[in-house]
């Protein structure tokens, strides 16, 4: 990669007003740059989840939130293709750690650059930096943008 020149952008998002920020800003770096753009969901979906919720209230919820991915996802192509930009998204589900599997997708992926949010729809609005923003920022291997 050429110091400046971006060739794969990896968003990351959650729904909140701060992930969808941070897709605004990965369509115009895409578009500056001509890179390609890569915008994921993860769903958190931890084994215990099953055992406690149960099988019918779980299945559910990865129905719900696959459901939700696409609704942002949609919000995130028209922008996109209004500024001429072509996106790529993808759904994925996570066991354990949603920072690592955003950090083992853009490496997978040879993405240069990570974009998240501050904060997701946690909630923990005193938090200047959410959990999952900060632990990209601490593990990835390439350049993190943290959109406020």
């Amino acid at each position: 990669m050429e110091i400046g020149k971006l060739s794969r952008i990896l968003v990351a998002i959650d729904g909140s007003e701060n992930s969808m920020d941070a897709a605004d800003y990965g369509i115009s770096l895409a578009k500056a740059d001509n890179a390609e753009l890569i915008v994921i969901n993860i769903i958190h979906t931890p084994a215990s989840a099953l055992t406690f919720y149960g099988e019918s209230s779980f299945i559910q919820f990865i129905k719900k939130s696959k459901s939700d991915a696409e609704e942002w996802f949609g919000k995130i192509r028209k922008k996109a293709s209004e500024h001429g930009v072509q996106v790529k998204t993808e759904v994925m589900e996570e066991i354990q750690s949603i920072p690592a599997a955003i950090v083992n997708y853009a490496q997978d992926k040879k993405a240069d650059l990570i974009i998240v949010g501050t904060r997701g729809r946690t909630g923990f609005k005193r938090l200047l930096l959410g959990s999952v923003a900060r632990d990209v920022v601490t593990y990835a291997g390439i350049p993190v943008m943290v959109v406020k």
